[in-house]
């Protein structure tokens, strides 16, 4: 149900654990399926009938919440990121007051330039000059 992304948060615990109660909803129901078809004496196909889809409702439900708390973790940082990104752009372009020092923001590595290679024919097909 869940996809690994290395972009993407860690998933609440919360989300996980209802994504658990979901599946296992999903297989209380194909149970109740079973039980409901059974024919043995001491099953009421009509109760066994009924639960089972009770169960699969609330495996849809439990799988919808558990989904939801993901995206919500997801949304969460990425509004974090914004406002973050927001505040250090309103920082430097703010002119600070005479008697506050100006702190430039640190930068841990070096910015990487994209060398991309295309070979001098085609770029002379499509109107770039070669050097």
């Amino acid at each position: 149900m869940f996809e690994i992304d290395p972009d993407k948060p860690d998933i609440p615990a919360l989300a996980r654990i209802l994504s658990g109660m979901g599946m296992l909803c999903l297989i209380g129901s194909a149970v109740g399926i079973m039980l409901a078809f059974s024919r043995y004496s001491w099953v009421n196909e009509d109760y066994a009938l009924a639960a089972a889809v009770g169960a699969f409702l609330l495996a849809l439900v439990f799988a919808g919440q558990a989904k939801i708390l993901e995206l919500l973790a997801v949304v969460s940082a990425r509004v974090k990121s914004r406002f973050a990104i927001d505040h250090l752009a309103k920082t430097m372009s703010a002119p600070a007051p005479a008697a506050m020092p100006v702190k430039s923001p640190v930068i841990t590595q070096p910015v990487k330039e994209r060398v991309i290679h295309v070979p001098d024919d085609q770029a002379r097909e499509q109107g770039f000059k070669v050097r």
